[in-house]
């Protein structure tokens, strides 16, 4: 029973629960002001992979960390960048650990609360919590490896890029955090999300229909997470299905995956979604709400490997850039081939 399967089915309730809002603005509206505060300077921070393991397999991109140091503390941290969460907090058990060894890093505090005015950096980055959430939540597994283990304290959530443009660098494990849109970006290549209660969703085309994709950093390991339906269409008659138990409450449930050949469409672009993805224990009824609003499923860092993913939540656009790294890649290649062809 792994984190990842038991954060897909949280997923589904998270966009079904979505769904029975979306038609009322006003209940999206209740979300909290934002309370973090960021510097108008752009900043690119290096972000990390955490492993997990899928039943046998191991998977690297499990989670996406982010490098956090703390004020009066020389240790380094990691925060998970989930934008399933609509906003950031910490783990009240990692803080009592940390307030123990470094006693000026943190003020005291309970097992659930609130620290205000709260400054703490992201990268090289500061931000300024007017408020944070403390929660007593549990961590990611660690690492299969003693030495690559992280302390994780916490979780950046979807308030880190509230109102901001935000570029996911995959290939160069990059983000870059900015006010504005960079100036190399070409209007031409963005195109229209819906960013709503601090939720992204993104349009796409799966086997020729329209569809929208609640996107998650949270959820790295599931290139699409899908209905039955589209599964079956998805799925590569040479594929071998795997299947994964997970309980939740009181109900056991079932992840099913396998490869597929197929491919979908967003920002202009034909991505690989090489495996798809489905949970057997969500009920008709939470189904068929999602197709009936459009909403074919979910998908996470894991589609975007090879591609810088830009999210500017202030005017609601996004692309699907190609990397940097991969286009150096690509030259080198280009250059090398044109030498080989040389008489």
């Amino acid at each position: 029973m792994t984190t990842l399967v038991k954060k897909a089915f949280l997923i589904i309730l998270l966009v079904t629960g979505l769904i029975k809002t979306t038609g009322n603005a006003q209940a999206l509206a209740t979300l909290p002001e934002n309370q973090l505060i960021f510097p108008s300077k752009t900043y690119t921070i290096n972000f990390q992979w955490q492993g997990d393991s899928m039943q046998t397999e191991w998977e690297p991109h499990a989670a996406l960390l982010l490098p956090v140091k703390l004020p009066n503390c020389p240790k380094q941290f990691y925060m998970q960048f989930d934008l399933g969460s609509p906003y950031s907090m910490f783990y009240s058990s990692k803080l009592k650990e940390v307030s123990t060894e470094f006693p000026h890093a943190i003020p005291l505090v309970d097992t659930a609360t609130i620290m205000k005015n709260y400054t703490f950096t992201v990268g090289r980055m500061p931000v300024f919590a007017k408020e944070i959430q403390v929660r007593q939540m549990g961590g990611l597994k660690a690492s299969r490896h003693a030495a690559d283990e992280k302390t994780i304290i916490g979780t950046i959530g979807a308030d880190f890029i509230d109102g901001r443009v935000m570029v996911i660098d995959y290939p160069k494990q990059e983000i870059t955090s900015a006010s504005e849109l960079p100036a190399n970006v070409l209007l031409t290549q963005l195109t229209d999300f819906i960013y709503m209660g601090r939720s992204v969703l993104l349009p796409a085309t799966v086997r020729g229909k329209k569809t929208m994709l609640f996107f998650d950093t949270g959820s790295s390991a599931f290139e699409l997470l899908t209905d039955k339906k589209t599964y079956s269409l998805l799925a590569s008659p040479l594929g071998i299905p795997k299947q994964y138990q997970v309980k939740s409450w009181q109900n056991t449930l079932e992840a099913h995956t396998t490869a597929t050949s197929d491919s979908l469409e967003m920002a202009f672009r034909h991505i690989p979604i090489n495996r798809v993805t489905y949970i057997e224990g969500a009920s008709n009824a939470q189904v068929q709400q999602m197709v009936q609003m459009g909403i074919g499923g979910m998908t996470g860092n894991k589609l975007f490997l090879n591609y810088r993913l830009l999210l500017d939540t202030k005017n609601k656009k996004f692309g699907i850039l190609n990397s940097l790294k991969t286009r150096q890649v690509k030259k080198q290649i280009f250059i090398q081939q044109s030498l080989n062809n040389k008489p």
